[in-house]
């Protein structure tokens, strides 16, 4: 009987491991290729076609706080470096008419999707929401409140980031805040804010292969993964990385499958890959 019990404990540990902000296998450090920039981005937070007016409080609310509470969710989440807004950036929808921002003050919430991807959005030691873009929403509505009397919860909702456009399209939610990578296929698609946070495609491997992947033709014959409908995805389709590509349902989960032997070479977003190999040193 204590046999089974220990087994039962012993897989309940290790599924645990693999959920909230931590990776799996903390003892298979991984590490950036080096000098193999895939792809400079800049990220921007995304709502319907058309949405303009929500959008355009959205950027003036982070405009407001580019000094103030933008600096210093940032400094929390070790960001500061990549910060994009200033208290001069132009808000491009500032004088829109649309009856966007009018809903979303009559229901008294902004429904925001989102992925767990720290720093952006993970759940800390509490099983508490937290991370750059959670933070940095509280504060925006926080502003939005206070400045047009309004009484707006932030409502943040688990999505599949492939499914995003369709979210918004169909009202399941208000906004992607959540790193998205802004090109100009979403520009196209989407109402997008003004760039708020700098980001890098970047390759990552366990660190014992360090000098087996150098670059992409040293990759040819590796197995490869990203977020599906990711920029990531993107780029290992435009450089022809890899021999046999795998797509996940999230960054976290590409980065745990790399762990774990699945792939040799995952695409992710530099924000987040210096983040969860700093969590294994």
């Amino acid at each position: 009987m204590k046999k089974i019990l220990t087994l039962i404990l012993t897989g309940l540990l290790a599924v645990s491991c693999c959920i909230g902000l931590t990776a799996c296998k903390k003892d298979t450090p991984c590490c950036i290729v080096e000098n193999m920039v895939l792809a400079q981005e800049e990220y921007g937070i995304a709502a319907k076609k058309g949405n303009e007016s929500l959008m355009g409080k959205i950027n003036e609310a982070l405009i407001a706080l580019a000094d103030t509470d933008y600096k210093a969710v940032a400094k929390d989440f070790g960001l500061e470096s990549e910060l994009l807004v200033t208290s001069t950036t132009v808000n491009p929808y500032a004088n829109a008419t649309d009856d966007s921002w009018e809903k979303v003050v009559e229901s008294k919430e902004l429904i925001l999707g989102y992925t767990l991807f720290a720093p952006i959005a993970f759940k800390d030691d509490n099983a508490k929401l937290t991370g750059f873009d959670i933070k940095l929403a509280e504060k925006v509505v926080a502003y939005l409140n206070t400045t047009y009397s309004a009484e707006i919860t932030l409502k943040p909702i688990v999505i599949e980031w492939a499914s995003k456009e369709a979210n918004l399209e169909d009202g399941t939610i208000d906004l992607v805040w959540n790193g998205m990578t802004i090109n100009a296929d979403r520009l196209a698609g989407m109402t997008i804010s003004v760039p708020y946070l700098k980001n890098q495609q970047v390759a990552v491997i366990r660190e014992a292969d360090k000098d087996l992947y150098k670059d992409a033709d040293s990759m040819k014959n590796a197995n490869v993964g990203a977020e599906k409908g990711s920029a990531g995805e993107g780029v290992i389709s435009s450089n022809n990385i890899g021999k046999n590509y795998t797509s996940f349902t999230s960054q976290l989960d590409a980065y745990n499958q790399l762990k774990a032997g699945t792939v040799d070479v995952i695409v992710i977003d530099s924000v987040m890959a210096n983040y969860y190999i700093s969590l294994d040193k």
